[in-house]
């Protein structure tokens, strides 16, 4: 990552701190999720590294023109100094943005081959059906918060197909606040906190760790929380 000279509020993210004062970070997993509190940075970071990689800000496949520009959200500027280094950047993959998804399916709504408005479906639907047409095998697949929509056995069946792209040559990077998506067999997960980024182990994510905690007590929890 190169030095961020400039004033700007991504400096006072907690995984932006911790970037710079490493040299690198490297991913060594076919699957890499990114776990962390609100604030912590995750989707900035993911951010940066999908327009550092080609994708366009709003999400949508890699390098597909019919998305460039169609979505305008507000990205930061970190990718002005991320570089990735590594293997070529495949020439297929997909982003996706929990924020900006409805705007997504807008715009697939409008290619010539749409068969079915995806606007007439749920977003949970919409989400499985664009990914298990995008997902592929030899891909690069950058994910925002994908559970967003996605009831407890869609997500489960997202994991399959994860599972099945990596077997193909796909590689993830995810971001995310689910116990189950964490559960992705031989993903590295990366927790970011206000002391650094740091990899753990799923058992000892807090994501799953408070995840348990209620199940195996869900009125003893909340009466704790109420009161």
């Amino acid at each position: 990552m190169a030095p961020i000279e400039e004033d700007t509020y991504v400096t006072r993210i907690p995984v932006v701190r911790h970037l710079m004062q490493r040299e690198s970070l490297r991913l060594t997993s076919p699957v890499t999720c990114f776990v962390g509190d609100n604030g912590s940075g995750k989707s900035t970071l993911i951010e940066a590294i999908a327009i550092a990689a080609g994708f366009d800000p709003g999400g949508g496949p890699l390098r597909d023109r019919a998305f460039r520009g169609q979505i305008h959200p507000t990205h930061s500027p970190l990718s002005r100094w991320l570089t990735l280094r590594g293997r070529d950047i495949p020439m297929r993959g997909y982003f996706l943005r929990a924020e900006t998804h409805y705007d997504t399916v807008t715009v697939f709504d409008t290619l010539p081959d749409a068969e079915q408005s995806r606007h007439e479906m749920s977003h949970g639907e919409s989400v499985m059906s664009i990914l298990g047409e995008q997902i592929d095998g030899a891909g690069l697949y950058i994910f925002d918060e994908p559970e967003s929509g996605l009831s407890v056995v869609r997500q489960m069946a997202l994991v399959a197909e994860i599972y099945q792209a990596v077997r193909r040559g796909a590689q993830f990077i995810i971001a995310t606040h689910s116990p189950i998506m964490l559960a992705i067999p031989d993903a590295a997960i990366i927790d970011i906190t206000e002391e650094g980024l740091e990899e753990t182990v799923y058992e000892e994510a807090e994501a799953v760790i408070a995840t348990r905690e209620f199940l195996e007590d869900p009125q003893g929890t909340i009466r704790y929380i109420l009161e």
